[in-house]
């Protein structure tokens, strides 16, 4: 017991530092890590995860804010709907069979890796442009559409949601790829609070694996969150995509062996 979480320890801190350069919670590297590495039940390592996310959105979000690169006013449009979304998403998980959610939790991540793999390598220029989201009636509709949806994604996979409201708030509202991401990282830490309540009650959550999970992330998000900055913003799409690329290779691979 004690080796199996040093090991989540270690992969917590190397997560934390990947997530809060992404602004994608963890969950997206954590879940894979705990099935495909630590051999966990696939709707407990969602449920843990979903809790440790909460630890990684609060150490790099304090960083962002006093950094002010945090956009309140789109954190505070997309949150309400994306919380919803979330609590209908962790009732959704709990009732489907395990092999069921490993394979759309693969298919996910392939489709948001993809996506965002192409605008890494276009190395557009707007990384250093700064400003608030451009919240137009239509986009500002579809963006809350979306944030539900994000929220069911977050509740069903425990990935706090961030793979979708990056490029949501990038894409779609038009925040710069950083601004995106910091307020993304504030954003995931709500997200996954409403979800995690349902998996609490279910009493799905490993409590020990919980605090070594924390306990790695807090450190590896801070520093995570203090060298962001200095990255080209294609870099952090590049990282961004890459790895959940290659965790979702592993993942829908699982399911047929």
């Amino acid at each position: 017991m004690l080796p199996d979480l040093v090991l989540l320890f270690v992969g917590a801190v190397g997560i934390g530092f990947v997530s809060a350069i992404t602004g994608i919670g963890g969950g997206s590297l954590m879940v894979p890590f705990m099935v495909l590495i630590m051999n966990y039940d696939v709707k407990v390592a969602i449920a843990t995860s979903l809790l440790c996310i909460i630890v990684t959105s609060s150490s790099a979000a304090s960083v962002y804010l006093r950094k002010g690169l945090i956009d309140i006013k789109t954190a505070l449009l997309l949150e309400p709907t994306t919380a919803l979304g979330a609590i209908v998403g962790a009732f959704i998980t709990i009732t489907l069979p395990v092999k069921v959610v490993k394979g759309a939790l693969g298919l996910l991540l392939s489709y948001i890796s993809i996506t965002m793999l192409r605008k890494a390598l276009k190395k557009t220029s707007v990384e250093d442009k700064s400003g608030e989201a451009k919240l137009l009636p239509l986009r500002k509709l579809l963006g809350i559409l979306i944030s539900f949806l994000a929220g069911m994604a977050s509740g069903m996979f425990g990935i706090g949601g961030g793979v979708i409201k990056v490029p949501l708030m990038t894409l779609i509202l038009g925040l710069p790829i950083k601004t995106a991401v910091a307020t993304s990282s504030f954003m995931v830490g709500l997200t996954a609070a409403s979800g995690g309540i349902v998996y609490l009650t279910k009493g799905l959550v490993d409590p020990l694996s919980v605090v070594a999970i924390a306990l790695g992330i807090i450190p590896g998000a801070t520093l995570g969150a203090k060298y962001m900055r200095k990255l080209k913003s294609w870099i952090v799409r590049l990282i961004f995509s890459l790895i959940l690329l290659y965790a979702s290779i592993r993942l829908l691979y699982s399911i047929l062996v």
